[in-house]
């Protein structure tokens, strides 16, 4: 398992080495906050973004460890302020319960949508984009669903300074238990020419569900214009949400 990661990240460098100079903007990633935000890939890049993540969530009833390894999220500049994506995920829980213990595991749904950038920020008023996801039933996965969620997401970003903005969003969708609102609000800052730290709040509210909201901060590491390092770690605010969670992983684009 580890073998074949290894070699892909060696293929990716390799092909960053061979472009570099090429594309000089800097990358922008879905990865590892919440917010995500408003950024669309230049028109005909491909980014790919990829990480591992380790979540506990513990309750009187059960508790449960979950691991991602990896996510994997690819978007494609399909115009200039249009993105086409694609995301999934391996996954893994051990849960124990009535003093037993069981695991599940599997690929997760794939995620396919769209993000298009809406207009830029000027003064007071934010840079604004919409997102749109469905979950495609590909798999027969215990991790998948037969059901096709679907979620909008609306998202806006105030530039306070040169070197720090305010990202914010809002969404809604349908899952299998009926519909869910979302919402995610984060201050980012650039604290070098190569590293970047960011907090942020987020939650959700689903039907017939009580509410959970947690809370993050993580650090990006730029090292170059389109390949970035992360690194994030965030905690339960709400009885419902995760205890906590850990993540790092990896984003690279690919010039023209």
């Amino acid at each position: 398992m580890i073998h074949w990661k290894l070699l892909l990240l060696a293929v990716l460098i390799f092909l960053v080495e061979q472009v570099h100079g090429q594309d000089l903007e800097r990358i922008g990633t879905g990865r590892p906050d919440q917010t995500q935000g408003t950024t669309v890939v230049p028109e005909g890049t491909l980014q790919l973004e990829s990480g591992l993540q380790y979540e506990k969530n513990a309750t009187e009833e059960q508790d449960a460890r979950t691991r991602a390894y990896p996510s994997v999220s690819l978007r494609y500049g399909l115009l200039d302020n249009l993105e086409l994506r694609l995301q999934s995920s391996y996954q893994d829980s051990v849960i124990r319960e009535d003093g037993g213990r069981r695991t599940v595991s599997g690929t997760g749904p794939l995620q396919a949508g769209f993000r298009l950038y809406m207009w830029d920020g000027a003064g007071w008023l934010p840079q604004a984009a919409f997102t749109a996801t469905v979950a495609v039933p590909v798999t027969k996965s215990s991790m998948a669903s037969d059901y096709a969620a679907t979620a909008f997401r609306l998202g806006f970003t105030n530039t306070i300074t040169s070197q720090l903005s305010l990202t914010y969003t809002v969404g809604y969708g349908w899952v299998q238990e009926g519909n869910e609102t979302k919402y995610a609000v984060k201050l980012s800052g650039d604290l070098s020419e190569h590293i970047a730290a960011y907090g942020e709040v987020y939650g959700t509210k689903a039907s017939k569900s009580r509410p959970y909201h947690q809370t993050d901060a993580g650090l990006l590491f730029l090292v170059r214009h389109n390949m970035q390092l992360d690194v994030a770690a965030g905690v339960g605010l709400s009885r419902a949400a995760p205890d906590f969670f850990i993540t790092t992983g990896f984003s690279v684009r690919l010039p023209r």
